[in-house]
């Protein structure tokens, strides 16, 4: 049960993004920061954003409802997920700006960025649904 209803949220949520990038690319370009520079990158993030999302929306939200399909659906919600929050993370992390500060006998570590509440929050959104996700699979019936 707690697979399928992770199956049906995340798949709703891929799904319903993908529906608004497919309206109105600026939508989501605009979440994430990104300019779209010409009627090219429209389409591109129409079909990378939208398509793609919308595709992989129904294929988890499939595995949800078709039992057979549960163990390949929440594999392919690791997989993707999982893949795109390193992706993510090793970008933050090698983005950060990082000052090691030794003043007496105290080692101060001091640690910026400029990332924004959007990256830090499908951050935060990828690794607990990878987790959640394995946690899923390790405990499904064999």
């Amino acid at each position: 049960m707690f697979g399928q209803l992770l199956l049906g949220v995340t798949g709703a949520i891929f799904f319903g993004l993908g529906v608004i990038s497919v309206y109105d690319p600026e939508i989501p370009a605009g979440w994430s920061g990104l300019f779209i520079a010409s009627q090219d990158a429209y389409a591109e993030i129409a079909a990378m954003y939208g398509g793609m999302e919308i595709a992989v929306g129904s294929i988890l939200l499939a595995s949800a409802v078709i039992k057979e399909y549960l163990k390949a659906g929440l594999w392919l919600l690791f997989v993707i997920i999982f893949y795109i929050g390193a992706a993510r993370a090793f970008t933050v992390i090698r983005e950060l700006d990082s000052t090691v500060e030794v003043a007496g006998s105290q080692v101060g570590i001091e640690m910026t960025s400029s990332f924004t509440s959007y990256t830090w929050g499908v951050l935060t959104f990828e690794i607990v649904v990878a987790i959640l996700a394995l946690i899923a699979l390790l405990n499904r019936p064999r």
